[in-house]
Order: structure tokens, then C-alpha cells, then sequence
């Protein structure tokens, strides 16, 4: 399987990119080398194509991370790792928490959105600038749940 590697930024803060900060996955501008590392994603879906299913993962150190909701703290995206789990049922939950379908914008049919498939009421959409996994109906919330797909800001061996 091709890797997709991309960044991805937000279609109403077009200078906001989805960034992974030691754990804590928000829109940001990108002012460093670090913050193109961490704004670097591989898109493990079998296609960019609308409907496919995958996970936003890392693509540049530390590897093995993942990007995916927490329940417990009102569905606030965060990076997870995943890599080495032992436990079945965790390993199961992170990917349940981590799998997103790739959906047409509704508010700019030309961008995504990603769809949780373990809630499928729930967007990736940010929110004062943090990122999560909820309803959409909204203008402004579906345009926070629109991103635009771009080249990888970090060169990805």
C-alpha cells in the first residue's frame, strides 16, 4: 500500500495547519522546522478518495502516534501511540478512536472532512483552535470541520 503523506489546513484559517505538539493535536501556524515535522501526517486509507477509511498517523519522529478522540475528555483529539499495544481490546479501541472516513465538505465540496466510524455523528472539527470529534450542523461548524489537503510541509523520507 502507498503511503499518502500530506498536511493538512483549516479552510476557514487557511494560515492553520493540523499540528500534533507533544500529544495535544490543535490548528496552528507553522513558524519552525519542528512545527512542519509535526504537521506532517501519512493518511494509512488505501486512497485520498472520498469514502475511503484510514488513520492520520505521523510521518516523521517520534513515530508510531496517532491521531484519534478521547471519550473521557469530550471527544478532544489527541495523538496516541499506538505502535506496541499489548493488550487486544486497548489496541482495538485506539483504532476504533483513530479510523475516520473520508467524506466531501459539505460546506466546500472540494475539501474533506473526516468522518469518526465509531460515531458517525462526529467530525474532526476544530474549536478555539483545539481540535475534536463532534456533531456538525452549522455553518460555522461545518466550516470548522473543512480542511484542505496539502503537499507534506516536512520532506518525509
Amino acid at each position: 500500500m502507498a503511503a499518502h503523506r500530506l498536511s493538512l489546513f483549516s479552510n476557514n484559517f487557511p494560515d492553520f495547519f493540523i499540528i500534533d505538539r507533544d500529544g495535544s493535536v490543535d490548528i496552528a501556524k507553522i513558524e519552525t522546522d519542528g512545527d512542519r515535522a509535526d504537521a506532517t501526517f501519512e493518511w494509512d486509507g488505501t486512497s485520498l478518495d472520498f469514502g475511503t477509511t484510514g488513520r492520520l498517523l505521523r510521518a516523521l519522529p517520534p513515530l508510531g502516534f496517532c491521531l484519534r478522540f478521547m471519550t473521557f475528555d469530550d471527544f478532544r483529539m489527541e495523538s496516541k501511540f499506538f505502535t506496541g499495544i499489548i493488550d487486544p481490546a486497548v489496541a482495538a479501541e485506539v483504532r476504533e478512536d483513530s479510523t475516520f472516513a473520508l467524506e466531501r465538505a459539505e460546506i466546500d465540496p472540494n475539501q474533506v472532512s473526516f468522518r469518526s466510524v465509531r460515531f458517525p455523528d462526529r467530525f474532526i472539527r476544530h474549536r478555539d483552535f483545539h481540535l475534536f470529534a463532534e456533531p456538525v450542523s452549522t455553518p460555522a461548524e461545518l466550516q470548522s470541520a473543512c480542511f484542505r489537503i496539502a503537499a507534506p510541509l516536512a520532506p518525509v523520507p
